[in-house]
């Protein structure tokens, strides 16, 4: 993936700035810190989906649309970010945080599942884990944890950041994710067989005495009616009604919230075109008192702001809580129809209970006779479904150690290589020991200083060089600044030429910040794409820009 281009418009302020990128590595500097850097970082990164917790004080995202122009091969998107809301190519699809992330894993053709801590069971994963590997953040990913501290979201799995490098690295695959996830089907339908089996022998201890042959009774008298009989269908009845009686309140209650919904966003739509052609003081009726209201008394009443982009994504939340209140209106409806077809069934029996006579003993010895005619043949059945049930997660086992194996041996490729780089980063600091810090392992590093920095710093390059030389999934990488305390010139240097010479040399797209007193450090061979950043870093918006704004227009629609 290639990222070519990102705007950022701050609605509030009215400030707007498009940023181009090489498919290199970019390089944003400016004169001093707290000019932008890590805020354009975080941004990029942002609208990827990626959770940045910690954002600059006077970086004010939450009143800003971030777009984003991303190739992968001849695939080319538009991602548009405003909030918790994605935006793909305009207004084709509009997707939620959880959506989003699988249309990523779609776009890149990566397929991620890991076990969720709370359900153990295999989940999608969030765009945080997606882009772990990519993304180093300036203020979560130097607290002496590689990656794995980086996002809060980390936490709701098990071994994220293991599980996700072995998903780059093809060690962990769709085959093998299918395979686990059949095994715990067959895991969940072998418990329930041994319920069955539990229940079976509990139906045998209680009910011993029915479980002998008997004699049916002889139904003769057709026009005797048993009263009793009736009496308890028409109670079934009645409960089932009053059940349909819950169900038709609740499609109401739900039919009542689709259509406030549904006029909150015509009221909406009314101050969107409203605010498009700059009326201050325009005259509605509420749609619920038909009272006048004004154009600020409406907006004050929806507790929104006056913009647009603030009025759209209410409309947008509105119309995915109106798909949500649809579908379970339908659900509802199929149940209601359930329950309308067992009274149909029921006052049947009662037409039907003439032809009977005794029908409660009837029904009762009828039900003794099949309970012994058939338990052995029940409990065989249940028994062999049970012994089908192992062997077939036997089988599958089998397929999935036969898929380890050949991860076994890429890992070991890869830990190869590993080791390979700690030898040589060490014989470049020299000074600093990295060969006790093993291979995916990803615990606290020790130290302190600038000697706990160049030891993440160079985790970091390493994981980021086996990343772009055993994964077939291109991300682009972005590392923000690692100097968090006052260091001395001389490691300064040392450290700008390490990162230079093995990480800003990898052939993926990088992203990185400096300042422009420690770009001297940087090994000039390399092609750089320099990026300067003054204070502001987003410009006014005049009649120069005012097309960028039409570019994010798409979302408006």
């Amino acid at each position: 993936m290639f990222i070519k281009s990102i705007i950022i418009h701050d609605y509030i302020d009215q400030r707007i700035r498009q940023f181009n990128f090489s498919p290199r590595t970019n390089i944003l500097v400016s004169d001093t810190n707290k000019i932008g850097k890590s805020s354009l970082i975080k941004s990029i990164y942002y609208c990827l989906g990626y959770s940045i917790k910690i954002w600059p004080t006077n970086w004010k995202f939450n009143n800003m649309v971030f777009q984003i122009e991303v190739s992968n091969g001849e695939i080319e998107h538009l991602i548009t970010r405003h909030k918790n809301l994605f935006y793909i190519d305009g207004r084709q699809e509009i997707l939620t945080e959880k959506e989003y992330s699988i249309w990523l894993q779609k776009f890149l053709n990566i397929y991620i599942k890991i076990k969720d801590k709370k359900s153990k069971s295999l989940s999608d994963v969030y765009a945080s884990e997606v882009l772990l590997p990519f993304y180093v953040d300036q203020d979560k990913s130097w607290n002496g944890f590689v990656h794995s501290k980086s996002s809060d979201s980390f936490a709701r799995y098990n071994n994220t950041v293991k599980n996700v490098f072995d998903f780059y690295f093809d060690i962990a695959n769709k085959t093998l994710i299918d395979l686990e996830i059949k095994k715990n089907s067959f895991e969940i339908e072998l418990s329930n067989n041994q319920k069955k089996i539990e229940a079976l022998s509990l139906l045998e201890k209680e009910h011993s005495a029915v479980l002998t042959p008997v004699n049916f009774i002889n139904i003769e008298d057709t026009n005797k009616i048993d009263e009793l009989q009736i009496d308890n269908y028409l109670k079934k009845i009645n409960y089932l009604n009053q059940l349909v009686v819950v169900i038709d309140n609740h499609i109401i209650e739900l039919e009542t919230k689709i259509n406030e919904l549904s006029r909150e966003n015509t009221e909406l739509k009314k101050l969107k075109e409203a605010y498009k052609k700059k009326f201050n003081e325009i005259k509605y009726a509420c749609v619920h008192c038909n009272s006048k209201l004004t154009h600020e008394q409406s907006l004050t009443r929806l507790k929104i702001r006056n913009n647009q982009y603030e009025i759209t994504e209410q409309i947008n939340k509105n119309k995915q809580l109106i798909e949500k209140h649809e579908n379970d209106k339908k659900v509802k409806i199929v149940e209601k129809d359930k329950l309308l077809e067992r009274i149909a069934e029921s006052e049947k029996m009662i037409q039907n209970n003439k032809e009977y006579n005794e029908l409660d003993s009837y029904i009762e010895d009828r039900v003794n006779q099949e309970i012994a005619n058939n338990y052995i043949t029940v409990e065989q059945n249940i028994l062999n479904e049970g012994y089908e049930k192992a062997n077939s997660i036997k089988e599958v086992n089998k397929q999935i150690s036969k898929e380890k194996k050949l991860g076994s041996k890429k890992r070991s490729e890869i830990k190869k290589k590993y080791e390979e780089l700690i030898n040589e980063y060490e014989r470049y600091f020299k000074d600093i020991k990295l060969d006790d810090i093993k291979f995916y392992i990803f615990k606290e590093v020790t130290g302190s200083g600038t000697d706990a920095n160049r030891k993440m710093l160079a985790l970091y390059t390493l994981y980021a060089n086996l990343i772009d030389k055993y994964s077939s999934i291109k991300v682009p990488f972005a590392m923000d600044s690692f100097i968090k305390n006052e260091t001395a010139e001389k490691i300064e240097e040392q450290m700008f030429s390490f990162l230079s010479k093995y990480y800003l040399s990898i052939e993926s797209q990088l992203f990185f910040s400096i300042i422009n007193e420690n770009v001297k450090y940087l090994d000039q061979k390399n092609d750089y794409n320099f990026i300067n950043l003054e204070s502001p870093i987003l410009e006014k918006i005049n009649e120069k820009n005012i097309d960028l704004v039409k570019k994010l227009e798409g979302i408006d629609r």
